[in-house]
């Protein structure tokens, strides 16, 4: 596993890609559940949703499949994830680079009352460009 792992708040942490082999290791990592934000099929070579759930089920994580593409982001969506959230256990979202996982958390606490400007700079401090996403986040930022 080669996955850099990057933390966005005491429960939710955010990666790229990860394959069905990598959830026993993420699993001992403390991982309770692992919440899949790539579209199924969306390159090729990529593992199947199904592999991904399967293998998180077998060692007992919850599983929560929310895909996103930006262009076509929504409020369910983001809503999905924020539901996901509610529960107290340590969390991995993952999509092809973190990036769509890192936009999910920064809407979600905007809509808490966070300050966007700020999370957009923290997250964007952590290696994810959120700058790209702003046009797709833009309807979505409360306040």
């Amino acid at each position: 596993m080669s996955n850099v792992v990057v933390q966005l708040d005491n429960n939710y942490f955010v990666t790229a890609q990860i394959m069905a082999s990598d959830m026993a290791e993420f699993k001992a990592q403390g991982f309770e559940q692992i919440i899949n934000n790539r579209p199924e099929g969306e390159s090729e070579g990529q593992p199947s949703e199904e592999s991904i759930r399967l293998a998180a089920e077998a060692l007992g994580m919850q599983y929560v499949n929310n895909p996103i593409v930006l262009s076509q982001l929504s409020q369910q969506q983001i809503d999905t994830q924020e539901e996901a959230l509610l529960v107290d256990k340590k969390t991995l979202a993952f999509c092809r680079t973190g990036t769509r996982s890192s936009v999910l958390w920064v809407l979600s606490e905007t809509g808490k009352g966070g300050d966007y400007s700020q999370l957009v700079t923290e997250v964007s401090g952590k290696g994810f460009d959120l700058e790209r996403c702003a046009p797709a986040m833009a309807p979505f930022v409360k306040g």
